[in-house]
């Protein structure tokens, strides 16, 4: 029986469609181990995996604080949280050589991808956003943003591909990646620029339709659909269908489960509630409670599982976060997107490009101009075909699925492979 390693840190977004995958694994009969922060131990051993532990709840709150999550902080959620990891996976997979094990992974630059290239054990790259495939073709937001039309397309990707070196080196020479490269070092591994990946297969958790796929993403590159996760809860759910039997279909606010400093979209929320006489759901961020105390049409829930919340909505309005965003989609519900970072830009350059919805910059958010947006885009929903051909697309999802499927058949290739060295 072949053994997977998976790897996966993030948020409760990027982790919870890896433990999908995992449970799917295990459901097929393989062994499966699962390296990731001591944060998500209880979801993980609750699935039935082995728990590897490759970093401590202190590390992930270091690196997921408001401070971590601000737009221009770019060193924090690597320092603290991702760059801790890389030896303790390394080692792990280290101490593998030899066996039959298949390594799936979030990214690149982490111990496992490094432990199994330099053991020759296969690895499989996961993708979750498009923004994380590079492209000189069709960079994602907010890169694309910043080009101005007027220049010829190829001189952009010449830029780009230059752009790409450039930002390497400028990640080399930062003082707060010091030590993640000295332990590279003193693992013999050290970080060198690559332009291709080393994975025999590459499976991006995106329908083609959202992923728009540029003539130069890697040709061993395979799209599954949206990993639709869904954790119920019941409690969340009663409290939610009082409320919209006393004050009807509502506007939904979540900042994600990553973001603690809510108080911007929690205090332009309740005004573009007021302004709109529409109630709303406030879904997370428990520090901005006291931001909705007093107003009848303001709900705050710690917790909603979105799959069953977003059926009875007016719309959401949120952070961009590839799982919201998929829900949103699969509900039919228009969305505006308050982007802060990592893929959320993109995100919500390809919502509005799909017809789906809007975005608003966060320094841009303030009741006065995004209460008459949500006005129009309620509008517009009630004859919109692309809100009902997504959404009747993203219901027939079966990622989880498909992925495992992709994933047998590399595991059966490498076995025969096996038998005629």
């Amino acid at each position: 029986m072949q053994h997977i390693v998976i790897y996966a840190l993030g948020t409760g977004g990027d982790i919870d469609p890896m433990v999908a995958l995992g449970i799917e694994l295990l459901r097929r009969g393989y062994s499966v181990s699962f390296l990731s922060n001591d944060y998500f131990q209880p979801r993980i051993v609750a699935a039935g995996c082995e728990f590897i532990s490759v970093g401590t709840i202190e590390q992930y709150h270091q690196g997921n604080s408001v401070t971590a999550w601000e737009p221009r902080n770019h060193a924090d959620n690597f320092e603290y949280y991702h760059a801790p990891a890389f030896e303790p996976a390394f080692n792990y997979v280290m101490s593998l050589a030899g066996t039959n094990t298949l390594v799936l992974a979030l990214g690149e630059e982490n111990g496992v991808r490094v432990a199994a290239e330099k053991c020759n054990i296969p690895f499989i790259k996961m993708i979750l956003s498009p923004n994380l495939i590079f492209s000189a073709y069709s960079p994602p937001a907010p890169m694309k943003w910043a080009i101005p039309a007027r220049i010829p397309r190829f001189i952009v990707r010449f830029l780009l591909r230059r752009n790409r070196k450039t930002r390497f080196n400028v990640f080399c020479r930062m003082q707060h990646n010091a030590a993640y490269l000295a332990t590279r070092e003193r693992l013999q591994c050290p970080l060198v620029f690559q332009t291709e990946s080393a994975a025999i297969l590459q499976i991006g958790f995106f329908p083609e339709w959202f992923g728009m796929p540029a003539k130069d993403w890697p040709k061993n590159l395979k799209l599954v659909g949206f990993p639709l996760q869904n954790l119920a809860s019941m409690n969340s759910r009663s409290e939610l269908d009082a409320f919209i039997e006393q004050q009807g279909a509502p506007l939904i606010f979540t900042s994600g489960t990553g973001v603690k400093d809510v108080a911007e979209l929690f205090t332009e929320g309740r005004k573009i509630c007021e302004q709109l006489q529409v109630p709303g759901v406030f879904v997370g961020g428990a520090s901005g409670v006291e931001l909705l105390q007093g107003s009848s049409l303001c709900l705050h829930l710690d917790y909603i599982d979105f799959e069953y919340a977003l059926a009875k909505a007016l719309a959401i309005i949120h952070h961009g976060g590839m799982g919201t965003t998929a829900q949103a989609i699969k509900a039919g519900v228009p969305q505006l997107i308050r982007p802060i970072k990592y893929d959320q830009p993109d995100n919500a350059d390809r919502i509005y490009q799909l017809g789906l919805g809007t975005y608003v910059m966060p320094e841009k958010f303030k009741a006065e101009q995004v209460a008459p947006m949500i006005a129009n885009m309620l509008q517009k929903a009630k004859s919109s075909k692309a809100l009902r051909h997504y959404s009747a697309d993203v219901s027939n999802s079966s990622a989880i699925v498909n992925a495992c499927d992709l994933i047998e058949q590399v595991g059966k290739s490498l076995e025969v492979e096996s038998i005629h060295r």
